[in-house]
């Protein structure tokens, strides 16, 4: 990294925007004899502030931004947006949701982070950005997603209310997330990508992905996604307890936490519900997934490794050896699935910027 009293420039840097949340690398800091990739995130919620403004205060109690994103609209993005009243949004799963003005919300967003993180005093330059696509629209959005991440983006001063600073992202490229996840574990366990043939099953907030290779190379026939993913487990157990809270941004949140996690309950409405007693409803969402996945890669006998990534993984493995039962010996579970796929975003950013 070189800085300025006036610019801080960045090598490589890396942004994955998802249906449940938005990942971010920070930069590396040392670790002993090696380096370490600086991760944080913020809920992939971006409500629109349309009036009000006034009232909406943004004081030291606050950790978010407001961004104008069109012109005359704003949406509120960050850490606390849960807690933020007055805030509306949705996590609709959709195809195009990389060209929404949500999604651009929180790219932006991500940058505000990056720039706070890096203390930017006018202009922060990046000269390689890595996002991530889920594999249903990696090879129909991949353009248009790097048009809009590629060039010059107006954000909040970090420090200095009231003004603003640039972000200029000199070239970007767009990878596919369990690929990302792919070679971030090649990397921590063997120190460069693997070069066996692999299945990615990368479950993530709104899509579950899976992703055949040969090394790092994907087999395109047999890579493909569903629309299956944490949300919709989330929502499962909701719509047991109660219809009305699929619609609630915190509760979901918190299902989807004690889903992740594995905690015996969860609360709701001053109750403690047994997770236990909704198991049947997420399994059955989860073994729907496994069955097009199936069906979409073919037979497994050429796979050497299995990889359990995202962050509905630990659910993912509670069925998967059972579905698979030749396969389970082959099965990994991802050390920290919620970041792999944006950690191995940031070494193919490094990589291409040398």
């Amino acid at each position: 990294m070189k800085a300025t009293a006036q610019a801080v420039t960045l090598p490589a840097t890396a942004i994955d925007v998802g249906f449940f949340s938005t990942k971010q690398t920070l930069g590396r800091q040392a670790n002993k004899d090696s380096s370490e990739i600086l991760v944080a995130q913020f809920p992939s919620i971006a409500p629109r502030i349309t009036g009000g403004l006034q009232s909406f205060s943004l004081g030291a109690e606050h950790e978010g931004v407001l961004l104008e994103v069109e012109p005359g609209v704003h949406h509120y993005v960050g850490k606390d947006v849960l807690n933020t009243s007055n805030s509306f949004g949705t996590r609709a799963v959709v195809s195009n949701f990389s060209e929404s003005a949500s999604y651009k919300a929180l790219f932006l967003g991500a940058l505000f982070y990056l720039a706070r993180h890096q203390k930017v005093g006018s202009t922060l330059i990046i000269k390689m950005l890595a996002v991530g696509l889920p594999m249903s629209t990696i090879f129909s959005h991949s353009k248009s997603l790097q048009m809009l991440v590629t060039g010059e983006h107006t954000i909040p001063h970090p420090s200095n209310p009231g003004s603003f600073i640039q972000v200029v992202v000199q070239n970007a490229m767009v990878v596919a997330q369990p690929q990302g996840a792919l070679i971030n574990h090649g990397v921590s366990k063997y120190g460069k990508p693997s070069d066996m043939n692999s299945l990615v099953l990368d479950m993530g907030g709104g899509t579950f992905d899976w992703f055949v290779s040969k090394g790092i190379f994907p087999n395109k026939l047999r890579c493909g996604a569903a629309p299956i993913g944490a949300l919709a487990c989330a929502t499962a157990v909701c719509s047991q307890i109660h219809p009305e809270l699929q619609n609630d941004h915190e509760i979901m949140a918190r299902v989807d936490a004690a889903l992740s996690s594995g905690a015996e309950t969860v609360r709701i409405t001053g109750r403690d519900y047994r997770m236990a007693d909704y198991w049947p409803a997420v399994r059955g969402v989860l073994q729907d997934a496994v069955e097009q996945m199936q069906k979409s890669v073919g037979l497994l006998r050429n796979i050497d490794t299995i990889l359990l990534t995202g962050g509905g993984s630990r659910m993912l493995s509670k069925v998967i050896g059972k579905m698979l039962p030749d396969f389970a010996h082959m099965i990994e579970m991802d050390e920290e699935p919620v970041f792999s796929n944006v950690r191995g975003f940031h070494v193919i950013a490094e990589r291409q910027a040398v």
